[in-house]
């Protein structure tokens, strides 16, 4: 893996997000982020298709410069993009916990007579090569100071519609629940005042918001957390009535949240309905992420 020196800092640029804060970027279902840290660029997921690559050239960020890609997990609005990155980038390895076999299902905006939708990593036959499949699903350094990792801690809430998603296991029939064994957690080390601290990316947080940070905590003990940026998977709509689970799973994330000190950055499948909770319960410790939005760590002095 690519190895280089100490990470300073870290920002990050979003390229795809279901919202957009200009007219001149496009808006999509799906998450993509560009994330520049110790001179180093990665690329978190691709969206549905092309749109994050024409954002990233209107935001000035040059995806043929990205060094790796990383793909949160196999569903379509986050890996959609990868042919269209692999076209403009032809070196970069994209990194996945995906064994590149199993095919990933949804029950709900199914078409009329279809029981399940795939949702899952439309993969073409050239690109196969590039990705790289990190088959022993444990943690792996992408990097100096760069980690990916399964969540491996499962004693929290985890968001009501998973229920809705689905898996068929290469060579087993039929499908099943899926247990999101192939979503990763994207784990980052900046320094703040000559001290390490660790900014975490994970895109649905399908496994439970708590789970993943707990399961960081795990894997690299003693190291303070900053930061969790991504989906959270409550994607409640304003004017929905939010599940009575999530809403337990939200009320213990904002304890959490408070508790531990982390900011939340959120936006994608956290609908507007939960973002406007969460933004309640925490209030400048939650930031709602959005097309074109961008963050800092260690954050810029304020004038």
């Amino acid at each position: 893996m690519l190895k280089t020196s100490t990470t300073a800092g870290l920002t990050g640029t979003v390229l795809i997000e279901n919202s957009s804060g200009s007219a001149r970027l496009t808006a999509q279902h799906g998450f993509s982020c560009y994330i520049e840290t110790a001179g180093r660029k990665i690329l978190l997921d691709a969206g549905q298709d092309d749109a994050f690559s024409r954002n990233a050239a209107v935001l000035g960020k040059k995806l043929d410069a990205v060094d790796f890609a990383v793909v949160s997990h196999p569903h379509y609005d986050h890996a959609g993009g990868i042919q269209a990155f692999c076209a403009l980038n032809k070196t970069a390895p994209v990194y996945t916990f995906w064994n590149k076999k199993d095919e990933y299902f949804s029950t709900t905006h199914s078409a009329p007579g279809q029981t399940a939708r795939p949702i899952g990593f439309p993969l073409k036959e050239k690109e196969r090569d590039r990705i790289v499949s990190l088959g022993k699903h444990e943690i792996t350094e992408l990097a100096a100071n760069v980690w990916f990792l399964p969540a491996t801690v499962h004693s929290h809430h985890t968001p009501f519609k998973d229920k809705t998603l689905f898996i068929k296991r290469d060579g087993q029939p039929g499908i099943s629940s899926d247990t999101f064994d192939d979503e990763g957690i994207l784990v980052i080390e900046i320094e703040r005042n000559g001290a390490p601290e660790l900014i975490l990316f994970n895109s649905c947080s399908h496994n439970g918001v708590v789970n993943s940070i707990e399961s960081v905590k795990k894997a690299l003990p003693e190291k303070n957390i900053t930061a969790y940026i991504g989906g959270f998977h409550f994607p409640w709509a304003d004017g929905e009535q939010i599940a009575a689970e999530d809403i337990e799973a939200m009320n213990e994330l904002a304890a959490y949240a408070v508790q531990e000190k982390i900011i939340l950055y959120s936006g994608h499948c956290t609908g507007p309905a939960a973002q406007e909770y969460l933004a309640g319960k925490l209030g400048g410790q939650f930031h709602r992420l959005t097309t074109g939005s961008s963050f800092q760590f260690p954050a810029a002095a304020r004038p």
